[in-house]
């Protein structure tokens, strides 16, 4: 891995994060660069964890790290304590900016990350936590590629996505990178129709369909969408219905498609081809190139659906922890896709169990080990199961180990175990799981069962 160049701290001084000053934000960056300093060779072999739920603290210790040139491991303050005993294991940062249950200390055994690393935690099939490893020049050519398709104006961002996942870290990036300007409002705020005042048709948005929808809901929070660049949304398949009230209204709202690995969107929908009607991740941007191919590795004609994979200059470098980096011929992602006659790319679904649920991917086989280690539950099986609101939503159907089932008790242990968003919607008791005679789902049967729980919990 490249040694990176030092990050030229300058570039704070300009007044570019509404409700601080440039150099004030130079300032606050300079006494954690000193912070980081201190802890010497140290901070330059095990990195510095960034674990902030303040946006401005983010940025200074963000943008120090980088200045420094140490690994920058990024943490979700969500996690409980099944994360951090994961994360525990891949990572021994030196220095922690937020708090954090795992300790500096210097621990054995742990694999350090490269200088210059930019580590991203991001879910996956294969269960947990993982870390995908970028680069200041990786997240710099996802920003090009942007400005490629949206236009070489600054980029102005509201975000209202935590910075610890990249569809936040990116927009933070965005404006850095592009002399753009960035506010942090709180969501409600938005929900309220407060929001941050720029220029014009200036200002993008990136959300989740969860949040578009609850937007276009509020009469005064539509009417402000009206007035933005573009508002991206990807995380999640788009409900059809808020696809549709997007283009009643006419916002404009650009669907795109791309994942942590890829430093965000890989491809983009123009506005004018929404509105008119179309339903697709668009085309793939400048800085990557994009095939859809067969399990032989052939590649799709158009129309032929098959796995994607991506190549890009915002691509990842691979897992940290892991042997394997990113295969000369790409990243075979986990969805499925194909390219239409006009070169735009349509997403059919997932060839794992992985589940978006509000923008955030969930493993359930994580869930289900949760859930089987409460000791009250012999057989556990957690699917996504579409919904208006979150796009998926978690369903646990479960077999008890005894007769009275403590649910509640149980329920609250996962909370303790588990984020937030892991924890199932609807907990559903069965006397044997919904699964066909060769053990695979029985959609049809899950289906009756939760709208027989929803009738309940509705009664």
């Amino acid at each position: 891995m490249e040694t990176a160049a030092k990050l030229d701290l300058n570039g704070l001084k300009r007044d570019w994060i509404r409700a601080i000053t440039g150099e004030n934000l130079f300032r606050r960056t300079l006494r954690r660069v000193a912070q980081i300093e201190l802890a010497g060779e140290q901070a330059q072999l095990r990195g510095v964890m960034i674990l902030e739920h303040d946006p401005l603290h983010f940025a200074a210790a963000f943008f120090a790290a980088l200045h420094t040139g140490v690994p920058v491991i990024l943490a979700n303050p969500k996690w409980r304590r099944v994360e951090w005993q994961e994360v525990e294991h891949l990572v021994n940062p030196a220095v922690i900016f937020g708090q954090s249950p795992i300790s500096a200390a210097a621990r054995a055994l742990v694999q350090h990350p490269q200088p210059g690393a930019i580590l991203i935690p991001t879910g996956g099939s294969s269960g947990g936590v993982k870390f995908a490893i970028h680069q200041w020049s990786t997240l710099v050519a996802a920003c090009e590629g942007l400005s490629s398709f949206i236009g070489s104006a600054p980029i102005n961002s509201c975000c209202v996505l935590p910075l610890y996942h990249v569809s936040g870290l990116m927009q933070l990036v965005r404006s850095f990178v592009t002399e753009g300007q960035i506010a942090f409002p709180e969501f409600k705020a938005l929900q309220a129709g407060d929001f941050p005042v720029f220029a014009a048709d200036s200002m993008c948005l990136s959300l989740v369909p969860t949040q578009l929808q609850r937007l276009m809901a509020q009469q005064r929070s539509a009417d402000r969408l009206l007035t933005m660049r573009a508002i991206f949304v990807g995380g999640a398949a788009v409900p059809a219905a808020v696809e549709a009230r997007a283009r009643e209204l006419k916002l404009p709202v650009v669907l795109s498609y791309g994942m942590t690995e890829t430093a965000a969107m890989v491809t983009a929908l123009p506005v004018d081809e929404f509105i008119a009607g179309n339903t697709n991740a668009g085309r793939p941007l400048s800085h990557a190139l994009i095939k859809v191919v067969r399990d032989d590795g052939s590649v799709c004609p158009v129309g032929e659906a098959g796995h994607i994979r991506i190549n890009a200059r915002s691509m990842f470098k691979g897992y940290h922890g892991r042997a394997r980096g990113v295969s000369k011929l790409g990243y075979l992602s986990d969805d499925e896709g194909y390219f239409d006659s006009l070169g735009r790319l349509h997403i059919v679904g997932r060839s794992d169990r992985l589940i978006v649920s509000g923008g955030e991917k969930i493993d359930p086989q994580e869930v289900e080990r949760a859930i089987i280690e409460s000791g009250e539950v012999d057989q556990v099986l957690v699917i996504g199961w579409p919904d208006s609101e979150w796009g998926q939503k978690l369903v646990a159907f479960y077999i008890p180990s005894v007769a009275q089932s403590h649910e509640r008790k149980w329920a609250e242990e996962l909370r303790a175990d588990l984020a937030n968003y892991k924890i199932p919607k609807q907990m559903i008791q069965v006397p044997t799981l919904p699964l066909d005679e060769r053990g695979k789902v029985d959609r049809k049967a899950m289906q009756r069962l939760i709208a027989k729980s929803e009738r309940k919990l509705e009664g």
